[in-house]
């Protein structure tokens, strides 16, 4: 059986109206076209669905007990279309984020809230995660998108944009020798200990330093903590320096600390998007990858 949407539309509305001129009219077809339709349905079905008379279309038994069939199929479609639109528009809709925890309290928040000020009926989750796990809620389909640094991953499972390279700048508490300087070397650091802010932080920062400052880097005097928070409060008690990207500002200024340029060399690390591979993002977590990339090329300081 092959039924069409035109086909139950047309006898829906003939039952309706009572008329095949009537329901013509108020489907923009010529009465011979409708009249083509209802027949090719009442063919298909193997049965008279209408008794035609001089003045009046009436429903025929088997028409009565097909109408509301019709009413809800016609009814349920139209309630799709209106759910798939509003997702479309983002009149509503689920979006879930994760985050490792230093940009789930920093650069997250700020852009979340961008985008419910502009898409105010969807709604957002975020869930902040320790950096190694911040691919799991993508493999398990727990979450759409995951922002954080950058991660080897199997294209074959994971897609991964470069959102932006951000810089690590020097931290150091008010009062520093460094506070009022523009820049600071590494190898001024040396006399100072060395706060590492995350557990693969030296592992990433060693091949791009001179052999003096990755002795330094190296030597048993440096500290190694797992969150950036931890090493923020170590720094802010006057325990050492550390160093953090420039997203993380608006944390290193609630521990009342000072961020300089840190150089020679300059150290980046690339913030990315993650996604599942080969799926098409939803209308929410397009538009949200989105104003994430404007918010960080307004933003970043490369």
């Amino acid at each position: 059986m092959n039924l069409t949407l035109r086909q139950l539309r047309a006898f829906a509305a003939v039952a309706e109206t009572g008329s095949f001129t009537a329901a013509a009219q108020q489907l923009h077809l010529t009465q011979s076209a409708l009249s083509v339709l209802v027949r090719e349905l009442e063919r298909e079905m193997g049965v008279q669905l209408l008794d035609r008379h001089t003045r009046r279309v009436l429903l025929s038994e088997a028409g009565r007990e097909f109408l509301p069939s019709v009413h809800r199929l016609l009814g349920d479609l139209a309630g799709a279309v209106v759910g798939v639109t509003e997702l479309r528009d983002k009149k509503k809709g689920l979006l879930r984020l994760a985050a490792p925890q230093l940009m789930a309290c920093t650069l997250m928040p700020r852009v979340i809230a961008v985008y419910r000020a502009q898409y105010p009926d969807v709604e957002v989750r975020l869930a902040d995660t320790l950096p190694e796990h911040l691919l799991d809620g993508i493999l398990a389909g727990e979450v759409e998108l995951a922002v954080g640094q950058d991660l080897e991953v199997d294209p074959a499972l994971i897609e991964r944009r470069t959102l932006l390279r951000d810089r690590h700048w020097l931290i150091c508490p008010p009062g520093h020798a460094f506070e009022g300087r523009r820049k600071v070397r590494w190898a001024e650091l040396a006399p100072y200990t060395f706060i590492a802010p995350t557990r693969d932080f030296r592992q990433r920062v060693l091949p791009e330093l001179a052999s003096a400052e990755r002795a330094w880097m190296q030597r048993p005097g440096t500290q190694e903590v797992s969150y950036m928070t931890t090493a923020l409060g170590m720094v802010a008690s006057g325990l050492g320096l550390t160093v953090c990207p420039t997203y993380s500002a608006p944390l290193v200024q609630a521990h009342g600390l000072r961020m300089v340029r840190l150089e020679a060399p300059d150290f980046h690390r690339e913030v990315c998007v993650y996604g599942a591979a080969r799926r098409s993002l939803s209308p929410a977590a397009a538009s949200f990858v989105q104003i994430l990339e404007r918010f960080a090329s307004e933003r970043s300081d490369a």
